[in-house]
């Protein structure tokens, strides 16, 4: 009876040392790392190890008991503005005016071609009376020979340039609010290009003009584009277009 009761106590206690021993070996790795990094170890639970840095109790008690203090709002940085980058490309769409206004600057804008729509026609029907088919021939001879001739070419080129200009205009946002496009009050050759002087209505600033500088370098063939506000009046500027 005693022997009995002696084995099998030897037997659970053998088996409860094996345990521990296989427990302490499968986990010396780990514990010895938490000791170095100064973690604390939970062997509460059998067959496992909880992990535990006092520091982040410091620091959390730390922040509990620490008044509250208010934060400084942090502002953005300042806009810069770089010419001809195409800063800041976020303008509104406008729609195209249509009053009377719209109207009469559309008329303004094709005066040449309605000048030569009501004189060409005026001189084509008294030649075709007099000469017949031969007035056919003088007309293209005309035109030809008016084409080689330097001002003649530089005029029709100013008058294409400024089309392309205000189509560029009525494409973007370079126009005020209400849809009104800029005045253009003369247009001048220069030895590299081509000066136009703009007038700026009310709600345009020269920085709109500046923000569209590689849209207006394709518009308008130009290799390069200078700005040149006038020295007196604020609403006028001369925009130089020199040629690829």
């Amino acid at each position: 009876m005693t022997d009995a009761t002696g084995d099998s106590g030897d037997r659970r206690g053998g088996w409860s040392r094996l345990t521990i021993a296989a427990n302490r070996w499968f986990w010396r790795r780990p514990n010895d790392y938490a000791r170095e990094q100064g973690w604390e170890i939970d062997r509460s639970g059998w067959g496992g190890r909880r992990y535990h840095d006092p520091r982040f109790e410091a620091r959390k008690k730390e922040i509990l008991e620490s008044p509250p203090q208010d934060e400084p709002v942090s502002e953005p940085p300042p806009r810069k503005f770089s010419p001809g980058d195409g800063f800041p490309r976020k303008h509104p769409k406008i729609a195209r005016a249509h009053d009377l206004v719209a109207t009469t600057g559309l008329v303004w804008r094709w005066r040449t071609e309605i000048a030569l729509a009501v004189a060409v026609p005026m001189v084509a029907v008294p030649l075709f009376q007099w000469l017949g088919p031969v007035a056919a021939a003088l007309l293209a001879g005309a035109v030809l020979a008016g084409g080689t001739i330097p001002p003649v070419r530089r005029a029709a080129g100013r008058v294409a340039l400024r089309h392309r200009f205000q189509g560029l205009c009525l494409r973007t946002s370079m126009r005020t609010p209400e849809g009104r496009l800029p005045l253009i009050v003369r247009m001048r050759s220069t030895p590299d290009g081509t000066a136009l002087l703009i007038w700026c209505r009310s709600g345009m600033s020269p920085e709109l003009f500046e923000d569209y500088i590689p849209e207006i370098r394709v518009a308008c063939f130009t290799k390069e584009v200078t700005f040149s506000r006038h020295p007196r009046w604020a609403h006028l500027l001369t925009i130089e277009l020199k040629r690829a």
